[in-house]
């Protein structure tokens, strides 16, 4: 029986070899991603997320850990043959036209002769490029190039399509393009899992998402679930000189009219510090909770682990 997780990472390690020592990529990944699902995998430059899509695509392995798809170990042959993929940068033989190349796809994929020509005249229509399958590729945008980077990665009819960074340089209506195919491909049980460091659009379009940084995950769950569970707090408050020095860990911000300042704090934290503003003899004035976008939520947490690890060193 097909394991119901399109993708399974247990304890998962990566340490390479430079010529200044070793380099820990991965340090004890852990995640899960369910079938049909969309699923954002956000992390900045050097988090870890391309390692850990090398060793599901078989590029790499993984120095210890488990990484397997569909209930298969990832790299082998029946893992690879689940998988369309869309690399980060994707180059192509800008002479040949949509169709012509899709169906260069379509054989390396394993499809066979007989179901080519429906397999790349389905994948053209789901990307919105059926009218411009005789275009070169050349004469393509760049947001056309990614739907038909897509198109290729949907040719085998894959159950699991991995994209790295699909949105990466595209303009506003671009964007909006390919979250509306994202969107289609779940309604036809595809699996999407995408990474990006664009938090609006996996706000506007995934099921689940996960925030991995230096090499583990760090929260996984529902956009409702990684936002709403860490709101802030705001804080106006009238704040003695003799407070203020003792109060210098937590930003303080001026605001009006000017002998008021402005805390702003996660929610766990909130109580804590207004305790202890009370103590030294400040004044609230008003407290109110704000709601966080996920980037807002992205740049905290990251921020947070950043400077504890940097305090341990």
């Amino acid at each position: 029986m097909e394991s119901e997780l399109a993708i399974h990472l247990r304890q998962l390690t990566k340490t390479f070899r430079t010529l200044r020592g070793p380099v820990e990529a991965l340090r004890g990944l852990d995640l899960e991603v369910r079938r049909g699902e969309i699923f954002g995998y956000i992390g900045v430059n050097g988090a870890g997320k391309s390692t850990s899509i090398k060793i599901l695509l078989g590029l790499i392995q993984a120095t210890s850990g488990q990484a397997e798809v569909f209930g298969l170990p990832a790299g082998t042959l029946q893992a690879r043959s689940k998988i369309g993929y869309l690399p980060e940068v994707a180059t192509y033989h800008e002479f040949m036209t949509a169709d012509e190349l899709l169906r260069v796809h379509a054989r390396l994929a394993g499809v066979e002769s007989s179901q080519v020509s429906r397999r790349c005249d389905f994948s053209l229509e789901v990307v919105g490029l059926a009218d411009r399958r005789r275009s070169r590729i050349g004469e393509f945008s760049k947001g056309m190039k990614q739907r038909f980077g897509i198109a290729q990665a949907l040719v085998g009819d894959p159950p699991l399509l991995i994209l790295d960074e699909l949105t990466s340089g595209l303009d506003p209506f671009a964007q909006r393009d390919l979250r509306d195919i994202l969107v289609r491909l779940r309604e036809r049980k595809h699996t999407v899992f995408f990474s990006s460091h664009y938090m609006t659009e996996v706000e506007s379009v995934c099921d689940r998402a996960a925030i991995i940084h230096g090499g583990r995950l760090q929260v996984c769950g529902t956009i409702p679930e990684l936002t709403e569970n860490r709101e802030r707090v705001e804080l106006l408050l009238e704040v003695p000189e003799s407070a203020a020095s003792q109060l210098s860990d937590v930003h303080l911000e001026v605001a009006e009219p000017a002998d008021l300042r402005k805390a702003s704090l996660p929610r766990e934290l909130s109580d804590a510090f207004l305790a202890r503003a009370i103590g030294l003899g400040c004044s609230v004035r008003r407290v109110s909770t704000v709601h966080r976008s996920l980037e807002e939520v992205f740049y905290d947490l990251t921020r947070r682990i950043d400077v504890e690890t940097k305090a341990k060193v």
